[in-house]
């Protein structure tokens, strides 16, 4: 199978397994940082069987595990703003946000990779810069607009982790989501009242930490190894459509008017700037410039 092709398809396998998350944070009651204390465990906990099985397939180097490290860091910031956001403000606000780091991983790919940004993709930045303004203006009154400043903080760390397991391309950085767990666990000891959950969650936890949470980014975790990092977070922007809609559906939240404006130029202006890459799909991706 085409490597690109392959990335592809874990990644969207991947991002569409992770948009149940937002529902079953919604679904659970506890304290956030309950719900992060053991989100961060479970993922370790899957991660790590898994690895140990695999133990012998790893042969991790300084500069590796120096990546890793930074990889699990971005991941844990992502991770505990991402849950925080998503109580602070919709969930359409929260993933439109998000959208935008597939444009944000092309700025930190020009600078930290050196990958050439093409001139749709800075149009593409001006546009989404527009598409954002729209979401924040429902924000106005000052109700949401705490979560969306997090959802943004979440999209810059989102857009940084592709960037370094970009970087670190073509090795396995699955390993790196332990760290990363526990990074989350430790930061969520130490502000969670408690650690019990109420017995009502213990189900959706159970799904969530399990399950949707490992499994996601187990398999997006491997797409920048065959994918650029902007690559990547377009394909993440299917969370931005199905995150919201099994949301509406289950607790028939309904998005704001702005918010549903904002999203459609953001994934207009995104659409615009992958869409003429298509036909270079299949070229080097050490040559492929971000966003070609």
């Amino acid at each position: 199978m085409d490597n690109h092709l392959k990335g592809g398809l874990l990644t969207t396998a991947g991002v569409t397994i992770l948009s149940l998350d937002a529902l079953l944070i919604r679904l659970i009651s506890a304290d956030p940082w309950i719900l992060l204390f053991w989100r961060g465990l479970l993922l370790s906990l899957c991660i790590g069987s898994v690895c140990l099985c695999q133990a012998r397939s790893y042969r991790p180097t300084r500069k590796l595990l120096s990546l890793g490290l930074g990889s699990a860091l971005f991941y844990a910031v992502c991770t505990v703003t991402f849950v925080i956001s998503i109580r602070l403000t919709s969930v359409a606000n929260t993933l439109i946000i998000l959208s935008a780091a597939p444009l944000i991983g092309a700025l930190l790919s020009r600078f930290v990779l050196k990958e050439a940004v093409s001139r749709r993709t800075w149009l593409a930045i001006l546009l989404c810069l527009g598409g954002l303004t729209l979401v924040f203006s429902g924000s106005r009154d000052g109700s949401h607009l705490l979560g969306d400043l997090i959802a943004l903080l979440c999209a810059a760390s989102m857009a940084a982790k592709f960037v370094v397991e970009r970087a670190a391309s073509p090795a396995n950085m699955t390993p790196a989501l332990v760290p990363a767990g526990l990074l989350v666990s430790l930061f969520a000891l130490l502000q969670a009242p408690t650690l019990v959950m109420p017995a009502q969650d213990v189900l959706w936890m159970a799904i969530l930490g399990l399950l949707v949470v490992p499994l996601a980014y187990a398999l997006i975790t491997q797409g920048p190894r065959y994918l650029s990092a902007p690559e990547v977070g377009l394909i993440m922007l299917l969370e931005m459509i199905l995150g919201p809609l099994w949301v509406w559906l289950v607790l028939a939240e309904q998005p704001s008017h702005q918010a549903w404006m904002g999203g459609l130029v953001v994934v207009a202006a995104l659409a615009c700037q992958s869409w003429p890459g298509k036909r270079r799909s299949r070229a080097p991706l050490a040559k492929r410039p971000c966003g070609a």
